[in-house]
């Protein structure tokens, strides 16, 4: 799960600076992906989320706000300096839990990032990387099991099979939940 702990202050600003959700670039989906490769090794190895948005430069660089260390299923990103333009967010899952679905974006991290109205990506223990559209809160695997560093305790689908995409209203179903 993956809470994000905003004043409303900061909620405010992130709506401000963030245009409407759109699909990720080559470069953004490149550089995520060497982000994500170190930031899930460290995760899974301190059983600890990390989160943090990515941003858009005027000269179209990315890079990532400051590292933000969260517990086991939280993490709250810290807030964005001004002027600066948020594409996304992201957030891995830690290490395995028997107890925990961490292998699926969380109902919690699609509803935050359709209400900051960004895109979002998510590390899983298994390391799979997810790409959650911020409008429409549909998710995908942007790759699959073992493309990120993953906890060497993972147990394959122990939480059940794992889908390609999913909907919103599939990921409740998925946790048992109305919508």
């Amino acid at each position: 799960m993956f809470f994000r702990i905003l004043s409303s202050a900061t909620v405010a600003l992130s709506l401000l600076i963030a245009p409407a959700a759109r699909a990720q670039s080559g470069q953004e989906a490149a550089f995520v992906l060497a982000l994500m490769e170190s930031m899930n090794a460290l995760s899974v190895r301190f059983n600890r989320e990390v989160c943090g948005y990515i941003l858009r430069h005027p000269n179209g660089a990315y890079s990532s706000t400051k590292v933000s260390w969260g517990g086991h299923a939280t993490c709250a990103s810290l807030p964005i300096e001004d002027g600066m333009e948020v594409v996304s967010s992201w957030h891995t899952h830690a290490a395995y839990a028997v107890d925990y679905d961490g292998e699926v974006p969380s109902i919690q991290d699609v509803e935050g990032d359709m209400a900051l109205g960004v895109n979002g990506w998510v590390g899983t223990p298994g390391g799979r990387l997810w790409f959650v559209d911020g409008v429409n809160g549909t998710m995908r695997q942007f790759c699959g099991r073992g493309c990120l560093p993953e906890d060497p305790d993972f147990m394959p689908e122990d939480h059940g099979s794992v889908e390609d995409a999913y909907t919103l209203d599939g990921l409740y179903r998925r946790f048992g939940r109305a919508p």
